[in-house]
């Protein structure tokens, strides 16, 4: 599973430096095994916590099929200024709607976070409060529902992504026998201190390891970067 989720990561965080359609269309949905929907922030003077979810595959198998879908809440916690977390154990405890839900956080493999998958997914109107504890130091914040100042959802986002890709994704599909996997995820950018962005990645992936994606600007709809 963790090879598949750093495999899917890696073609999205590359896609900030990349730049680069057809009838009978493939349609990304009938491939997802991981969909996520809404995105919810929270930030103190030091650190930021995300909470993204959706639906995933239960067992994310790297098979080129679609199994059983369940829901999962991303919980990520990570410094503002980009730069490692100490090594310190992190404890949770998340609030949706009076309902709650604790463990520790594990160090990501990819970047310098800290997250877990809480096993639920948040509708969009929920009340969502965070508390994260370690040493010296405690994160409690009501979170904001930032993607629902979104014009453009994720459903939008895979109706482009099926335009923008659909030639390398018949190309895909021929090769490796129809076994395609899809992913739609948030992909928040600091690179410019003044002006925080979001994106829609969405990206596929086939049994003999090709990969493609794209970067849909969520506030825009513009394409701002595409592997295929």
């Amino acid at each position: 599973m963790k090879k598949k989720i750093l495999i899917f990561m890696l073609l999205a965080i590359s896609l900030f430096s990349l730049t680069a359609c057809k009838s009978n269309k493939i349609d990304l949905n009938d491939y997802l095994i991981e969909k996520r929907v809404n995105l919810y922030t929270a930030e103190d003077d030091l650190y930021s916590v995300t909470f993204s979810s959706g639906t995933r595959e239960e067992d994310y198998a790297f098979d080129g099929q679609v199994g059983n879908m369940i829901e999962f809440g991303a919980l990520t916690f990570s410094r503002l200024d980009g730069l490692s977390l100490a090594n310190d154990s992190y404890t949770y405890t998340v609030t949706i709607n009076e309902n709650n839900y604790t463990g520790f956080l594990d160090k990501s493999e990819i970047d310098n976070s800290y997250s877990a998958d809480i096993g639920v997914a948040a509708p969009n109107d929920a009340t969502i409060n965070v508390q994260i504890s370690f040493t010296g130091y405690s994160f409690n914040q009501d979170l904001i529902n930032t993607s629902s100042s979104f014009s453009i959802d994720s459903s939008r986002a895979i109706e482009i992504a099926n335009d923008e890709l659909q030639d390398s994704l018949e190309t895909m599909k021929k090769n490796n026998d129809g076994k395609i996997e899809a992913v739609i995820k948030n992909v928040k950018d600091y690179s410019n201190s003044e002006s925080l962005h979001y994106y829609w990645y969405v990206g596929a992936v086939a049994s003999d390891g090709d990969t493609i994606g794209i970067l849909i600007d969520a506030a825009s709809g513009e394409v701002v970067a595409k592997k295929v």
